[in-house]
């Protein structure tokens, strides 16, 4: 067994908190992140614990050429445990950040073999700088576009997962059999072509993730404008029917008080009370409520409270809107409809008697709305506190009242209760 020291038995626990802080950048969890950070420490810990026993017992070169075994898939287990998305592509995320960890700790290793120190001085500095360096390039540049690109993108993930653990299991195989390396020097060419092949296949994943981001941006900026014209739609229709019953209201009313004066003028009192009467209650029946005095926000309620009705859900609103204008109503309809929207799904999912919506909303002292409804199952909430949902190609909604609040400086709030879910948005 080749010499230890106390700089490289703290490489190898230092070097797989790294890897595993890298991996957690990444990746997206079945739990809120706190939680999720918890279980990785513990879930983690005998992991670590059995990679340096193994390291102080075989050395670093033996040890680096079972730490496939002893290391690599347990903790490939305990992500599957952890993750949200249990595919291909929690395998991609894991076996990329793989491939930059087995190549930092090669590098760093055949760089301190042929350095003038011993005792794995350079081996050890070399790691205290190139881990951090390699996380916080990951933190500001590719964790969120990673994350949200994988919450709506699952297909050809298989693809990118086959190119990091070919990569990977690649560098383990040429650095480390049948031995170390730095004992086959005639190799490092070898070595080196793998890294570069490496980067460049990284390189080609990074442009394509990022194109397949922002492809994946303007569909949803897109449909963003296809509902927001729905929304329009289902406004001007409702306009248009509001003004039909107008006329027509306009057009019967002239026959009504004709009928009634000549009833009054004949003396006919009694059949006049019932004549009114009749009339009053047909117009109450064909009552269109007026939710506040703006014409957008008052159609949209209409709309979408009527297909909660029509799907046997009940509606419990408070809406005291009164000055607001048209072009303030049409964007703040936008992200109220959708979340109405939201909660009519998730109560289609519960027993009708259960079923209900609660929406209020107010203009003072500040432009407010919630929507709340009761639920079924879990809602898992990211970093930022907004709802994850597992079905592909939703939360279009959620994005829209995100962008809605980035642009009026307005503040959202999502959370559960009792069974509850409450979603909230006021402007500041």
């Amino acid at each position: 067994m080749e010499n230890t020291t106390v700089f490289n038995v703290l490489s190898a626990p230092y070097s797989i908190i790294f890897h595993i802080a890298m991996f957690f950048t990444l990746n997206e969890y079945r739990f809120p992140r706190k939680k999720a950070a918890l279980l990785t420490a513990l879930l983690n810990a005998p992991v670590l614990a059995l990679t340096i026993v193994m390291y102080l017992i075989l050395g670093s070169e033996k040890g680096g050429q079972l730490a496939i075994f002893f290391y690599i898939i347990p903790q490939l287990f305990v992500s599957f445990y952890l993750s949200l998305y249990r595919d291909f592509r929690v395998i991609s995320a894991y076996f990329f950040v793989s491939g930059i960890f087995v190549f930092i700790i090669q590098i760093s290793n055949l760089i301190d073999y042929y350095s003038s120190l011993d005792d794995f001085i350079v081996m050890f500095v070399l790691r205290i700088v190139l881990f951090p360096a390699a996380l916080i390039l990951m933190i500001k540049f590719l964790s969120k576009p990673y994350r949200r690109l994988n919450a709506v993108i699952a297909k050809n993930q298989w693809i990118f997962a086959c190119i990091s653990v070919m990569y990977t299991l690649l560098l383990l195989i040429v650095f480390n059999f049948p031995t170390t390396l730095s004992k086959r020097p005639g190799d490092i060419t070898a070595f080196i072509i793998v890294f570069f092949m490496m980067i460049l296949s990284n390189v080609y994943y990074m442009r394509t993730l990022l194109s397949q981001y922002d492809f994946f941006t303007e569909q949803q900026l897109n449909r963003n404008l296809e509902h927001e014209m729905e929304i329009m739609q289902k406004n001007i229709r409702h306009a248009e029917e509001e003004n039909r019953n107008m006329a027509i209201y306009r057009h019967d009313l002239r026959h009504i008080l004709n009928t009634l004066h000549s009833m009054i003028k004949e003396g006919s009192y009694l059949e006049a009370e019932t004549f009114i009467e009749e009339n009053i209650s047909t117009i109450a029946g064909d009552e269109t409520t007026v939710w506040c005095k703006n014409r957008i926000l008052n159609a949209m309620f209409n709309a979408y409270f009527s297909d909660a009705r029509d799907n046997r859900i009940k509606v419990s609103a408070e809406i005291d809107i009164k000055d607001i204008s048209d072009e303030e109503a049409t964007a703040f309809s936008l992200i109220i409809s959708n979340a109405i929207e939201n909660a009519i799904h998730a109560e289609l999912k519960l027993p009708e008697e259960k079923r209900i919506i609660r929406v209020r909303a107010i203009e003072s002292p500040q432009l407010m709305f919630s929507v709340s409804n009761p639920y079924t199952g879990e809602v898992i909430f990211d970093e930022n506190g907004l709802p994850v949902s597992k079905e592909e190609g939703h939360g279009i909604g959620i994005s829209s009242m995100t962008a809605y609040c980035h642009k009026h400086n307005a503040a959202y709030d999502f959370k559960t209760e009792d069974g509850w879910f409450f979603v909230r948005v006021f402007k500041r």
